[in-house]
């Protein structure tokens, strides 16, 4: 599971903390895990951060944290993999690289993957099943173009928000309008 907020290591090299996810094969008392360190490489390199391995973690920016703590999660050769906001702290790159990323576990690894997102853009493109929830409910699930529908989203979210399907891709597009929109700006009472 990849949590929103993790402990902060320090004084770790990256290789070790992506290590940590092997901790369920190890033997009692420091027994081994042959299998451990390839399978840390693969995590490594399936994330991106194969060339930071021997840097501190305590160096590295917080976008370069959330794909460590997603390949420590990948070190565990799980078959359930959950995920609360991974796009967090990632750029533009690192956040389609990571979307890409578990789109293609879940295709090819026999992986189920439960992810938590707030960008709907990003869980229509991703997700085969949404689950929309207000209020603690779930008010809708389904395939995205089902779940995310403007009616829906206006009255969940208490803005006017309109859903676009790109006829290239057919991909969602969820665009709220701005709720002052149609309100003037008050003046300030000084010369524009």
């Amino acid at each position: 599971m990849l949590a929103q907020n993790r402990p902060m290591p320090s004084g770790l090299a990256v290789r070790d903390v992506v290590g940590f996810g092997r901790h369920p094969y190890r033997a009692r008392l420091g027994g081994g895990d042959p299998e451990g360190p390839a399978a840390v490489d693969r995590a490594m390199r399936l994330t991106g951060v194969a060339d930071i391995a021997d840097r501190a973690v305590d160096e590295l920016s917080g976008g370069q944290l959330q794909r460590i703590w997603l390949a420590c999660c990948l070190a565990q050769d799980t078959g359930v993999l959950l995920l609360d906001e991974p796009t967090t702290f990632l750029d533009l790159r690192y956040q389609v690289e990571l979307l890409d990323l578990v789109r293609d576990l879940a295709d090819t690894g026999d992986i189920a993957v439960g992810l938590v997102l707030h960008d709907l853009d990003h869980a229509a493109a991703v997700a085969d099943e949404l689950h929309l929830i207000a209020d603690g409910r779930i008010r809708a699930c389904g395939p995205p173009a089902d779940v995310l529908r403007a009616e829906l989203l206006t009255e969940v979210y208490g803005i006017a928000v309109e859903v676009d399907h790109d006829p290239r891709t057919g991909a969602v597009h969820v665009r709220p309008l701005r709720r002052r929109a149609r309100e003037p700006v008050p003046a300030t009472g000084g010369e524009p």
